[in-house]
């Protein structure tokens, strides 16, 4: 049976947890950098990119990380990728991702969302992402 957590207990210390997957998954793959703005939405997937010895490059505006990553994509042959968090940060990628989207650059978005107890109860930056997605 699993013991609830502790104040002074790490989530972020299970290397089984979605955060990790997704950094190894990069990892596996050649990502050798990221592009993005930190926010605590997505903090457990910085932590594990980080483990990894990912590069984070940190940018003041998210469409900025997507564009990065799009260059980066075009400049290495390999896809770029941007993360940035839920709500506000997703949709100031819209142009950027659009951008890619028609250039047919192998850009990947990772973007944070509210918790699942939370979800649509209107808490911090709480907004369906499935709205904004570029086909």
């Amino acid at each position: 049976m699993n013991k609830p957590p502790t104040t002074t207990q790490d989530l972020n210390a299970d290397p089984l947890n979605c955060a990790a997957w997704i950094a190894r998954f990069l990892k596996a793959r050649g990502i050798d950098r990221i592009f993005g703005l930190q926010g605590g939405h997505i903090q457990p997937i910085w932590d594990h990119v980080a483990r990894q010895r990912i590069r984070i490059i940190d940018v003041r505006d998210e469409g900025a990380a997507v564009h990065m990553a799009h260059a980066h994509a075009e400049l290495t042959g390999n896809f770029g990728v941007a993360m940035v968090t839920a709500g506000p940060g997703v949709t100031n990628t819209v142009t950027a991702t659009a951008n890619a989207s028609l250039a047919r650059a192998p850009v990947l978005l990772i973007g944070g969302c509210t918790s699942r107890p939370q979800a649509n109860m209107g808490p911090l930056q709480d907004i369906p992402m499935s709205t904004f997605c570029v086909r």
